[in-house]
C-alpha cells in the first residue's frame, strides 16, 4: 500500500480545475493535507496543493503514477480550515479552486525557478573557512548569496568536493529569509592597539554574544566600524535564519477605563458566547460614537484568556491602522495586521507570527481573512454593511459573508458591528437569525449630531459661491474660529470631471473606457478614473476645432481650491486615493488631523467611515444626489449610510456637532429619514421596497458577464447564454432572468462588457447545471454572486 496524494495544480485554468495523483515517497512520507509541492507535470515541474491523501495498492492500477518530488515550505501551508474554506468559496461564488486557494497566498505569480545550494555540513571539514562564514543552522543560501560570500576558487571547490550541490528552487516560494550576525573571535587579541570604536564594539560582543547586524547598528555602530573590526580578525560575520518581528510601534499601556451600562451587556453577552466555544452570531448596533471598539477589546481580552485568537476585520486600510493603534495600546505586539499596502515581506513576516503563534490578534482588510489562524475563538466584522468587503475581481467573494463560514468551521461566535447596518443583515436580526444588541447612546452622553438641510436649488442658499451654501459657510468659519475642526466629503476625486466644447457640445471620453475623462489641476492632465490613462489638456476641441473648453461639475481638488479662495488662512488637506497613493500618506494626514496641523479635511467617502477624531465638531456633505442616482438596488441604503456614518464623526465627545447637508432633492424619503437619523424607518420602507420587487434578503442574485474586445462578440456570447437559460435547460426552481443589457460603463479598457442578472430563491440548481456546461469554460465570462 503507498500513499497517494490528489494534487491540484497551481494554475487558474478552468480545465484544470480538478486533482492529479502522486505517490508520496517513503522519504516525504510527513506530507499532509495542506502542503504545497514540487510536482512532475507532463514536461514540466509545477506547483501543487495536496488535497486529500489516501492508501491505495498501486500494483492494481493499470496506469503508473509519478511521484511528489518536493515540499516547498517546512510545514502544511494550509490548515484543514483553510481548505474547507476555499472549497466553499470555489462552490458558492462559482471560480476554480486554485482562485480559492491562492487568495492565501502571499505571491500569486506562478512558479519560476532560482538556483539555491544545498550545504552538507556533515561532511564538511570542521576547519573549513565555511563556518567562519555560514552558521551551521543554515541549510541552503541562494545563488546571489553564495557568489558574494565566497570567491570564484572557493566556489568551485566546494562544488567539486560536493560540499555543496546546486538544485533548482521555487522562485514565487518564500524562504524563511536570513540576516547577517557579527560573532567576535574566540582569539581575540587582548593587548591589540585599535581605534576606540572598535575597542567599545568588542566590549558591546563580549557582553551581550553573538549578535544580528541591525541590533549593532542601533547601538551605534556603523557598517564601517563593523567592516573595519572583521577585516582585522577581531571578529566575523555569518548568517542565520531572521526571526519574524513585530510591525507595531506601540508600548502596551495599563488603562482603566468603565464601560457604560450598554458597553457591559453587549461585552457580556459576547463574552459567554466565547466561553461556549460554539458558533453564535450577534449583530451589534451602536450608534456612532456608542464604543463599539471597547466592546471589541473587552471581547478580545477573553477570547485571548482562553488561548484562543481573534480577528477583526475592518473595510478600509485607513481604518485598519487606526483599530491596530487602538487595540496596540491593550495588546501591544500580540496584535498583528494585514492589509494590501504591506510589502510582501511584511505580509509573509506577519503571516508567519500567525503560524508561529508571535501574535494572537489578528486586524486587517479582507485579506486578513486568510491566515493560518490556530485556535480561532473571536470574529469581528466591524463596519459590516460596507461594500469594501466585496472584492471586484474573481473570486467575487464578500469578506462579511467568508467571515460568517469561517465561525462555522471553527466554531466560534461572530460579531457584525455597524452603526447603520447592512439591510440583508438587519433583516436576518429581525427573523432571529443572529442575536441584536443594540446600543442607542454614545459614551459621553452627548446627542447625535444635528443634521441641516440645504436646497441648493434656492438662489440665496448660495449667494457666496455655486460649491458651499451660505450656511456652510458660515458654519466652517465659526468652527475654525473656535479652534475645532471641519471635515467636508464629496464622493468624486480630482478638479473637474467633465470637460465639455462650448461650440459643439461634445464631452471629451477616455478612447479606451465609455466614461468622461476627469481633469486633475494639480498634474494639469485628464485622466480615466478607469483604466487610469491620462492625456494632455487640449486647446481645441477635435471635432470642431473650438477653442472654448468648459470645466463642468467638481471634484475634491476644485473643492480644495475653493476653501483656500475663502479661507486664506485655513490649513486644509485632501484625504482621497490620489493624496494617499503613497504607502504612509494615508497614515500621516489622518494623524496629522488628528493633533490638529489641520483644520479642514476633504475627502471622498474615505473620510466617512469609522474615524474617531476629537474636536470634529462641524460636517458637510457637499453632493449625495449623485449616490442615490446610481443604478442599483442599493442606492437608498448606500446614501442613507453614507450620510449618517459622515455625520457622525461629529461631536464624538462633550459638545453636539452640526452636520450640513446640501441637496438639489430635499424631499426625498432617503434624504429626509438620514438628517433625522431615524435607522429604523428608513429599513421599514427599503425592506417594503424590496420585498414587493423581489431583492435581497428575499432572494438570492448572480449576474453574468460577458467581455471581449469586438462588441458583436461580447452580444453574441451573451445571446447565446442568455437563450441556453431560458430554453435549453428545465430547473425545477423558478427564476427571473433579465434581458441581456450593456453594463453601465459600456467599454472599459478597450473592452466591452454585457450582462444579464438572475434572481431567484435558491440558486444551487442552477450553478450546479452551469458547471457540467461546455459555455462556461470559456474564456471571457465573469460569474457574480450576490453582486453589489
Amino acid at each position: 500500500m503507498k500513499r497517494v496524494a490528489e494534487v491540484i495544480i497551481n494554475r487558474p485554468s478552468k480545465k484544470l480545475n480538478r486533482t492529479f495523483s502522486y505517490i508520496i515517497p517513503e522519504n516525504l512520507s510527513f506530507l499532509q493535507v495542506g502542503w504545497r509541492c514540487i510536482i512532475p507535470f507532463g514536461n514540466k515541474t509545477e506547483e501543487g496543493i495536496i488535497l486529500s491523501i489516501r492508501e491505495i495498492d498501486t500494483s492494481t492500477l493499470n496506469y503508473s503514477l509519478k511521484d511528489v518530488k518536493s515540499p516547498i515550505d517546512s510545514f502544511a501551508w494550509f490548515t484543514p480550515e483553510m481548505i474547507q474554506t476555499a472549497l466553499w468559496i470555489s462552490s458558492y461564488y462559482f471560480c476554480t479552486v486554485v482562485e480559492a486557494l491562492r487568495l492565501f497566498y502571499i505571491d500569486k505569480k506562478g512558479i519560476k525557478t532560482k538556483t539555491s545550494f544545498q550545504i552538507h555540513w556533515d561532511i564538511i571539514p570542521s576547519s573549513m573557512y565555511i563556518h567562519t562564514l555560514i552558521d551551521e543552522s543554515v541549510t541552503e543560501i541562494y545563488e546571489e548569496d553564495f557568489i558574494e560570500l565566497f570567491t570564484k576558487e572557493e566556489r568551485k571547490e566546494l562544488l567539486e568536493k560536493k560540499y555543496v550541490s546546486p538544485y533548482e528552487l521555487i522562485k514565487a516560494v518564500h524562504k524563511d529569509p536570513l540576516e547577517r550576525w557579527i560573532s567576535i573571535d574566540k582569539e581575540f587579541p587582548v593587548n591589540e592597539k585599535r581605534k576606540l570604536k572598535q575597542s567599545q564594539l568588542a566590549t558591546y560582543l563580549k557582553i551581550h554574544g553573538d549578535l544580528p547586524l541591525h541590533e549593532v547598528e542601533k547601538a551605534g555602530f556603523s557598517m564601517n566600524v563593523i567592516r573595519e573590526f572583521c577585516k582585522n580578525k577581531f571578529g566575523h560575520l555569518f548568517y542565520k535564519n531572521k526571526k519574524t518581528y513585530s510591525l507595531i510601534k506601540k508600548e502596551k499601556e495599563n488603562y482603566c477605563y468603565t464601560l457604560t451600562p450598554e458597553q457591559e451587556i453587549a461585552t457580556s453577552h459576547i463574552i459567554s458566547a466565547v466561553d461556549k466555544q460554539k458558533y453564535k452570531g450577534f449583530l451589534l448596533k451602536g450608534v456612532t460614537g456608542s464604543g463599539k471598539t471597547e466592546v471589541y477589546v473587552r471581547a478580545a481580552d477573553h477570547a485571548l484568556s482562553m488561548g484562543g485568537m481573534v480577528l477583526i476585520l475592518v473595510p478600509e486600510i485607513a481604518l485598519t491602522l487606526q483599530m491596530v493603534d487602538y487595540f496596540a495600546k491593550h495588546f501591544g505586539d500580540d496584535v498583528v495586521f494585514m492589509h494590501s499596502n504591506l510589502s510582501k515581506g511584511e505580509r509573509y513576516n506577519n503571516r508567519m507570527r500567525i503560524e508561529r503563534g508571535d501574535s494572537h490578534v489578528v486586524i486587517g482588510s479582507r485579506s486578513a481573512l486568510f491566515m493560518p489562524f490556530k485556535n480561532l475563538r473571536l470574529l469581528i466584522v466591524d463596519e459590516e454593511y460596507d461594500s469594501s468587503y466585496k472584492q471586484e475581481e474573481t473570486p467575487r467573494y464578500n469578506g462579511r459573508d467568508v467571515a460568517k463560514v469561517m465561525a462555522v468551521q471553527y466554531q466560534c461566535p461572530i460579531v457584525l458591528g455597524a452603526a447603520t447596518p447592512s439591510i440583508s443583515s438587519y433583516h436576518a436580526a429581525k427573523q432571529h437569525k443572529v442575536h441584536l444588541i443594540t446600543m442607542n447612546h454614545r459614551v459621553f452622553e452627548t446627542s447625535l449630531p444635528h443634521i441641516q438641510i440645504i436646497d441648493m436649488k434656492q438662489p440665496q442658499a448660495v449667494m457666496q459661491s455655486s460649491i458651499f451654501s451660505d450656511t456652510l459657510i458660515d458654519l466652517i468659519d465659526r468652527t475654525i474660529k473656535e479652534n475645532k475642526k471641519v471635515i467636508l466629503l464629496l464622493n468624486r476625486r480630482g478638479y473637474a470631471p467633465t470637460l465639455l466644447c462650448k461650440s459643439c457640445g461634445k464631452t471629451f471620453k477616455c478612447p479606451h473606457c465609455d466614461v468622461s475623462l476627469v481633469y486633475h489641476k494639480d498634474k494639469h492632465r485628464l485622466q480615466c478614473h478607469y483604466c487610469e490613462a491620462y492625456f494632455n489638456v487640449p486647446q481645441n476641441c477635435n471635432v470642431c476645432n473650438g477653442n472654448h473648453i468648459l470645466f463642468l461639475g467638481k471634484g475634491t481638488q476644485k473643492l480644495e481650491e475653493s476653501l483656500n479662495e475663502i479661507f486664506p488662512d485655513a490649513r486644509i488637506a485632501r484625504f482621497d486615493t490620489d493624496s494617499t497613493q503613497k504607502k504612509h500618506n494615508a497614515a500621516s494626514i489622518l494623524n496629522d488631523f488628528r493633533i490638529g496641523k489641520y483644520d479642514i479635511l476633504i475627502g471622498t467617502q474615505m473620510v466617512a467611515k469609522g474615524h474617531d477624531i476629537s474636536n470634529v465638531h462641524a460636517v458637510g456633505i457637499i453632493d449625495i444626489d449623485n449616490i442615490l442616482n446610481l443604478p442599483t438596488y442599493l442606492a437608498s441604503e448606500q446614501a442613507f449610510t453614507l450620510i449618517t456614518q459622515c455625520a457622525g464623526r461629529a461631536g464624538r465627545e462633550k459638545t453636539q456637532g452640526q452636520v450640513i447637508l446640501q441637496t438639489y432633492n430635499p424631499e426625498h424619503n432617503v434624504i429626509q429619514l438620514a438628517a433625522q437619523q431615524n435607522y429604523e424607518a428608513f429599513y421599514n420602507t427599503e425592506i417594503e421596497y424590496r420585498k414587493a420587487l423581489q431583492y435581497p434578503p428575499f432572494c438570492k442574485m448572480m449576474k453574468i458577464t460577458c467581455f471581449a474586445k469586438n462588441y458583436s462578440q461580447v452580444k453574441e456570447k451573451m445571446d447565446n447564454i442568455y437563450f441556453w437559460l431560458v430554453k435549453d435547460i428545465q430547473l425545477e426552481q423558478e427564476l427571473h432572468i433579465s434581458l441581456p443589457y450593456d453594463e453601465p460603463v459600456k467599454k472599459r479598457k478597450d473592452t466591452y462588457y454585457r450582462s444579464i442578472t438572475i434572481k431567484g430563491k435558491c440558486l444551487i440548481e442552477l450553478k450546479n447545471v452551469m458547471k457540467q456546461s461546455n459555455l462556461f469554460l470559456e474564456n471571457g465570462i465573469i460569474i457574480d454572486i450576490d453582486p453589489l
